[in-house]
């Protein structure tokens, strides 16, 4: 057999091992091998932010007790307000809320867009590290909102 009749004749038989191999986890029925973890679909979602090296309450230099706050945020001629509640673990925001209270629909929509927004922008964050402006449409809620991170950082405070 020549060299190139044995490329020819090797290439299919590769490509039928590879996907033996490859498509071999994927049938239905097959759990993975006991001490590995099962195959992660492929995800359109943006990956977290990684966490910092070494936690700040391992260095012991937190600057806030863990748990959750809540504080309502004043803004404006009205005042309009919104409340937020948020979680802390070393520092960083792990989990924030914001209920919108406008009664006025135009208000409302605004709170509502703000409420949906937040998350995605403060979570993973160092609480020190945020201060929102406008935001989702609104200039007026994050003024609220920072009033009531204001108030949580008065709360938390070792």
């Amino acid at each position: 057999m020549t060299a190139q009749n044995r490329t020819a004749t090797a290439l299919p038989t590769i490509a039928a091992s590879t996907f033996a191999l490859t498509g071999a986890g994927c049938s239905a029925g097959t759990e993975p091998e006991a001490g590995t973890a099962p195959p992660r679909p492929p995800s359109s979602a943006p990956s977290s932010p990684s966490p910092p090296p070494a936690s700040a309450s391992a260095r012991g230099d937190s600057q806030y007790r863990d748990g959750a706050y809540t504080a309502t945020g004043t803004y404006g001629g009205g005042p309009s307000h919104i409340t937020v509640t948020l979680t802390l673990d070393d520092d960083v925001i792990t989990r924030v809320a914001v209920a919108p209270h406008a009664t006025n629909p135009t208000s409302r929509d605004y709170q509502e867009r703000f409420a949906t927004a937040v998350p995605q922008m403060v979570v993973g964050k160092n609480l020190d590290d945020v201060r929102l402006s406008r935001t989702a449409g609104s200039s007026g809620t994050p003024v609220g909102f920072n009033d009531a991170l204001d108030q949580i950082k008065q709360q938390a405070a070792n």
